[in-house]
This record gives structure tokens, sequence and C-alpha cells, in this order.
């Protein structure tokens, strides 16, 4: 309790006071890491979308947007012959990659917010905030990304699972971790949950394919609440 916020998710109760995002009305906290609950993570993250639709739908479609323009230029970008295209085009991936994650980080910030109890915001696509470290992030978990293409993409599909949550760790303003730190972190959180964790990537993978994608919004907050319950976090409800 305080005279005044403390914090991103603190509230104002009737008596005047500030309390904290866990004390908050409809708040469930946990006290420690469990299994992830993989059907309450989809469920929360549809019935988050809903709530939030036009928003959301706003917040996809910059995403698409950006997708849309990166995909063309590699394409126009992309040189002839085999040698050439296997390097240059694992390069120009790599890029794809990068600026993927970059935009992805308007949706872990308005996945953060919801699991938080704050209204998501389509600004958040473009804001500054810890962007410097998210994009050193980025370059490192694109050049991560590259080296797993060039092991027969089996290597890319496990960077890409062991490092699910790194994005959250650096962008949640309660850690705020620097990009080492944030894969670090995200590896251990799912090496320790490898099972759960492995099943649920699949599901969110097999429906952002069913759907083409466009259940990106529903998926991105199903991993923020995934984030937040394997970390013992509070989830607003």
């Amino acid at each position: 309790m305080s005279d005044t916020s403390q914090g991103p998710g603190w509230w104002q109760a009737s008596d005047g006071k500030w309390y904290p995002p866990e004390q908050a009305p409809g708040a469930a906290p946990q006290s420690s890491g469990g299994r992830l609950d993989i059907g309450a993570a989809l469920s929360y993250g549809w019935e988050k979308f809903v709530a939030n639709l036009s928003t959301m739908i706003l917040i996809v479609a910059i995403f698409f947007g950006v997708q849309l323009v990166i995909n063309i230029a590699i394409q126009f970008l992309k040189p002839n012959g085999l040698i050439a295209g296997l390097f240059v085009g694992g390069v120009l991936i790599a890029i794809a990659v990068f600026v993927g994650l970059m935009i992805e980080a308007g949706l872990i910030r308005a996945a953060l917010a919801i699991t938080e109890g704050r209204p998501p915001e389509a600004s958040m696509m473009f804001s500054a905030e810890r962007l410097v470290p998210f994009a050193i992030g980025a370059v490192i978990v694109a050049l991560l990304s590259f080296v797993g293409i060039l092991a027969c993409c089996i290597g890319y599909v496990v960077v890409r699972l062991f490092i699910l949550f790194w994005g959250f760790y650096v962008l949640d303003p309660k850690r705020n971790d620097e990009p080492v730190d944030a894969i670090k972190n995200s590896f251990n959180l799912v090496s320790k949950n490898a099972g759960d964790v492995l099943v649920f990537a699949i599901v969110v993978v097999l429906i952002n394919i069913v759907t083409c994608g466009l259940a990106i919004g529903v998926t991105e907050i199903a991993i923020g609440y995934a984030y937040k319950q394997l970390n013992g976090d509070p989830i607003a409800a």
C-alpha cells in the first residue's frame, strides 16, 4: 500500500491508497511457478483477445503489414545460384527474423499489459521503451536462428523453443533483464518445463498455421500467460 503509484499495474482503491498488481480485484496470485496449464493459457488468450477486439485487430494488422513488406523485399533481393542462394538466402531470413522480432516487441508489450490488467494500445507497436536492449537481443536471436538454419533447420526449431520467453524478460517492467540474461532465463525456464512448453509451442504453431497466422494475437497473449504462470507471477483475471 502506498500514497502514490509505485509502477505499472498499481491501482487506486476507494480509500485513495495505491495497491500493487497482485492485490488488484480479480488478480489471480500464484505463489510459485508450477506446471503450465495449456488449456487455461489458450482460453485466456482467446478471452482477452475478444475483450480487446478492436485494439488487438489493429495491432495484428500492423504486425502483418510489416511482415508483408519484409517478405516482398526478400523476394526481390534473393540471388540466383545454389551456393549464393543458400548463403544469401539464409542471411536474408536472419534479417527477416530480426525485423520480425522487433515488431513482435509490440505484441509482447500488449500481452504483458493484458496479463497485468492494463488495456493494450496500438501505440505499443511503435514504443521505444527498452527498444535498445530488445534490439540487441533480437540480433543475438537472429544470429542463433541463422546458425540453427545452417543445421538443417532443426537447430532453428530448438533455438526458437528455448528462447520462447526471452522478449518477455527484456520488456517486463518488473524484470527489465539485459539481453543475454533474458535469453539465459528463458532457456532455464523452458529447460525446467520442457515437456509442457514443447506441447504448448506445438499447439501454438499449429493454431497459427491453421489460421494462416491470424491467431497471432491470441497466441501471443497465451504465451504471456504461460510466461507469468511458469514464473509464479500474478495474472490479471
